[in-house]
């Protein structure tokens, strides 16, 4: 890995100049015509029916990212090189779009890729950029540094640019408004205008602020100065973390949400902030010795901090199997780990000529970026979608019999795994097993609650009260079996709100009052709530009170109650109109 990058171009990148073609900003304003035609293209077709879901995927695609792609590489290489460049990155969306309309699924298919596209295309393109300039496959390291950060700051300053532009003409309208004249703010609502003025003023946005390379590069040294002072309270906080959790005991890291989530999120938090650091691995950028150390501990940390998320995703999976969820984590420790291995192994490799003074820490950013593309256009494909592998998965777990009743993912078959999940709860809604059958049908007809493995936490008043028998467990088989957290336990008194002789269970949740009574069948359950009724959906006044003749509705037999000087009127549980 020493020899991964050329040694002669610690001087500074050296811009390749590009006269030949046409000039750079007629081309970026045409590329941003072609995004605006190509946007309001896909609006306009998306109104029409019996439209191929695989050809719409694939303009959308097209469309979103691959005009970026081409304002991106004007510029930075030549006009040939970025034509061929951007052609190649239209045919891989146009491709991958294409695939997305073979499954049946093709809804979270097209999901994941809107997510994961963009990032793979944004590595992708910070490592062909230099390379191609450089004329080597692996460019020296500085050059990814500044095409990377460059680009960075020029995609938030374009932004920026666009969001201030429709500020002003929302502004410049809302004037004109005030004084009758309606065409600003006509001409601004029209779709053709919007699509084609952000396109334009976007790439406007990042040829302006490509001509002034002194702005983003002062922009960038103040943010990775600033942040490379918070790398210090991150190693300190990571190394008591690490230096506390013997000592607490795993029990009380596996009580909190997500454990390998927390150690992803320390361990994505520590790479940056090590990166701020180091730069392009120039000693003047990094001449404090105490930074230095930082930077040495902090690689140092991220091992077991990434081990441990290993550990603890891969626990889940075998317990649990998989989901889009836990391939990410997954995703994203292995990716940490080999920026751990990297960054270890670079504290006792020395620099090589006229590098870096941590070459390894430059070679590990570049191949981790290389896994990183690589496994996010996979994830973008319909067969190795997150979607996809989970549902296949878990079929393959329940069709194996390693699912019992009360393990079964009953909602997620549902609703999320497609019409593979739905018709496989269908075949469990028929099974000899009572309890699967019968939460199997209580899943389709969306009644099923998953269970509830903590009990929640309830203060009864007044001292010494005790809730009616019963009512835990019921409360745990509900919708609500969540509230009530040891965190945030709730408050509940008994009360006979509708004066039949028995009491209620009153119980404060969320700024409102949940009323529970006994049923016919002497089941607990929720009769309403002590609160102002909501609103079941917008409602025009003039148009209702045109088209329908007032009359008397339900009377409400609960008398109100007084709670602190506040008047509160009991709302019956009901459900809106679907």
């Amino acid at each position: 890995m020493d020899r991964l990058f050329s040694p002669n171009s610690r001087n500074g990148l050296r811009r390749t100049q590009t006269q030949e073609g046409p000039p750079r900003l007629l081309v970026r304003l045409v590329l941003g015509l072609i995004q605006g035609a190509l946007l309001y293209g896909l609006y306009r077709t998306t109104k029409l029916d019996q439209i191929n879901t695989g050809f719409l995927a694939a303009w959308a695609l097209i469309a979103a990212y691959a005009p970026p792609v081409g304002l991106a590489a004007i510029g930075q290489i030549s006009f040939r090189a970025s034509l061929i460049w951007t052609g190649i990155a239209t045919a891989i969306l146009a491709a991958i779009g294409l695939s997305s309309g073979l499954l049946p699924d093709n809804d979270n298919v097209f999901l994941v890729m809107s997510i994961c596209l963009p990032a793979a295309l944004f590595c992708a393109h910070h490592l062909i950029i230099p390379a191609i300039r450089s004329g080597q496959a692996f460019a020296p390291y500085d050059q990814y540094y500044e095409t990377a950060w460059k680009a960075g700051i020029q995609l938030v300053l374009a932004l920026m640019f666009l969001g201030v532009f429709w500020l002003i003409l929302w502004l410049g309208a809302a004037m004109f408004n005030a004084i009758g004249i309606d065409f600003v703010g006509d001409l601004i609502s029209e779709e053709w205008f919007v699509f084609f003025a952000s396109s334009l003023l976007f790439a406007l946005g990042v040829e302006l602020s490509d001509v002034r390379d002194g702005l983003t590069q002062g922009i960038r040294t103040v943010a990775l100065t600033l942040l490379s002072w918070l790398l210090p309270v991150a190693v300190f906080l990571a190394a008591a973390f690490l230096i506390t959790l013997p000592l607490a005991g795993l029990s009380e890291l596996h009580a909190s949400l997500s454990p390998s989530g927390l150690m992803l999120a320390a361990s994505a938090g520590l790479i940056i902030l090590i990166n701020t650091a180091y730069q392009d691995g120039a000693e003047h950028l990094t001449s404090t010795a105490f930074l230095r150390l930082c930077v040495r501990a902090g690689a140092v940390l991220l091992l077991p901090l990434t081990l441990f998320a290993l550990w603890a995703v891969s626990v889940r999976i075998g317990q649990h199997g998989l989901t889009v969820s836990r391939i990410v984590a997954m995703t994203a420790a292995v990716i940490g780990l080999i920026y751990a291995i990297g960054y270890v192994l670079a504290q006792f490799m020395g620099r090589n000529r006229g590098g870096g003074w941590l070459p390894w820490l430059e070679g590990t950013n570049v191949i981790a970026a290389i896994v990183t593309t690589a496994t996010l256009v996979g994830y973008s494909t319909p067969w190795l979608n997150p979607q996809q592998l989970a549902i296949n998965n878990q079929l393959a777990r329940l069709e194996s019999g390693a699912l019992k009743a009360d393990t079964i993912p009953y909602s997620w078959l549902g609703w999320q795994a497609g019409p593979r999940g739905r018709a496989a709860l269908e075949d469990l809604a028929k099974s000899k097993d009572t309890a699967i059958a019968t939460k199997a049908k209580a899943a389709l007809d969306n009644r099923y609650v998953e269970p509830v493995a903590k009990k929640p936490v309830i203060t009864v008043l007044p001292e010494g009260t005790a809730l009616p028998e019963g009512f835990i467990d019921a409360l745990m088989a509900s919708q609500f079996g969540y509230e009530c957290p040891a965190t945030d336990p709730c408050t509940a008194r008994l009360y006979d709100y509708d004066a039949d002789g028995s009491e209620d269970v009153l119980l404060a949740v969320y700024g409102h009052i949940r009323v529970y009574s006994r049923d016919s069948q002497g089941s607990w359950v929720n009769k309403g709530n002590f609160t102002r009724r909501a609103s079941c959906g917008p409602m025009q006044p003039k148009n209702t009170l045109k088209d329908n003749a007032p009359k008397a509705g339900p009377q409400n037999s609960v008398q109100p109650i007084e709670l602190g000087g506040h008047v509160l009127d009991f709302a019956p549980e009901t459900s809106c109109p679907s």
